[in-house]
């Protein structure tokens, strides 16, 4: 590994890996990305985040910045894989109060150029054949949206930058940052010191590490994020392909559900805040390895489980296996 670099940037998830690809693009080279894990699946969020992008935001600024990012993912592939399921985004209203909102939401669309429609419970069936459609009174349908396989989107931004001179080190661990009349002087490595005029933090929920080491407070506060996969469905008995079936959201429960091939994944935010602090996420690792999967707690699940058996009996009828 060489020992000095004009930018360090911590962490090769899919922000480091983004932004790598991004400079590479305006020109830059002599970058070098570390990560304290194995690269591309590097062990943070990016390898079992379920991957969803929608585009539209109450932000006009946020919205083209989602589209964009739809865009590139869409044009990205990695080893004969897309990296960019374009399955569709499906938001559900089972109230009054949520349908109007939808509309909202549609007037925002048309002013931002997002491509949407409202569908009527029967349509919405069409799209997601495992949904009771008689729970809901319609839904907001986004069909640029979709799945992103953020690590092979990782590997493959990775590799265009890399051919531009860019550096990647995997398994290289920061252990401290010097700092000389203000200004970053270099990254302390497992591996080594790295001289370098600035450092870039794309440390995600490891951010406030690497903010102590350089004396600058972040004030980011890493939780937990309850996500189960069901056992296989018979309904989706023989089913291969990663997703057709659009991802839902359901904001009044606070949950999402993303088809994987034959069996589905729930995720929920509807529970107390599951804090965690970025020095003991390191230290957790589960049986396959990934420091930032904590153990699963049930009994902060049983309201997404329920919402899910009311929407989607098949899934609700199926046992979480993870």
């Amino acid at each position: 590994m060489k020992d000095r670099a004009r930018l360090v940037i911590i962490g090769a998830g899919i922000a480091g890996c983004s932004t790598a690809y991004w400079l590479a693009r305006l020109g830059w080279s002599d970058v070098l990305v570390v990560d304290a894990g194995p690269l591309p699946d590097t062990g943070g969020s990016t390898g079992h985040a379920p991957g969803g992008i929608h585009a539209l935001n109450p932000s006009r600024l946020m919205t083209r910045l989602g589209m964009d990012t739809r865009e590139l993912f869409g044009e990205l592939s990695w080893q004969g894989r897309p990296c960019f399921n374009r399955a569709g985004g499906l938001e559900l209203a089972t109230s009054a109060a949520r349908w109007h909102d939808l509309h909202r939401k549609q007037g925002l669309a048309r002013a931002y150029g997002v491509e949407t429609q409202l569908l009527s419970p029967q349509e919405t069936k069409r799209l997601s054949p495992l949904l009771d459609e008689t729970r809901i009174l319609g839904a907001f349908h986004a069909p640029g949206d979709g799945i992103v396989h953020a690590v092979d989107a990782c590997a493959a931004m990775a590799d265009f930058a890399t051919k531009a001179g860019l550096r990647f080190e995997g398994g290289t661990e920061v252990t401290g940052i010097e700092t000389k009349g203000g200004r970053i002087a270099a990254v302390q490595t497992s591996r080594g010191r790295i001289a370098c005029e600035a450092v870039l933090c794309a440390a995600g929920i490891w951010g406030p590490l690497i903010g102590k080491m350089a004396g600058v407070p972040l004030p980011l506060q890493p939780c937990q994020h309850l996500y189960g996969k069901t056992e296989p469905i018979p309904e989706l008995t023989g089913e291969t392909r990663d997703a057709v079936h659009p991802l839902v959201r359901h904001q009044d429960a606070s949950m999402y559900l993303r088809q994987h091939a034959d069996h589905y994944g729930i995720g929920s935010y509807r529970h107390e805040p599951l804090l965690v602090e970025p020095e003991q996420i390191r230290k957790h690792k589960d049986a396959g390895g990934q420091p930032s999967v904590m153990g699963f707690t049930p009994e902060h699940f049983e309201e997404a489980a329920e919402a899910a058996r009311e929407l989607f009996p098949a899934v609700g009828r199926a046992r979480l296996a993870e």
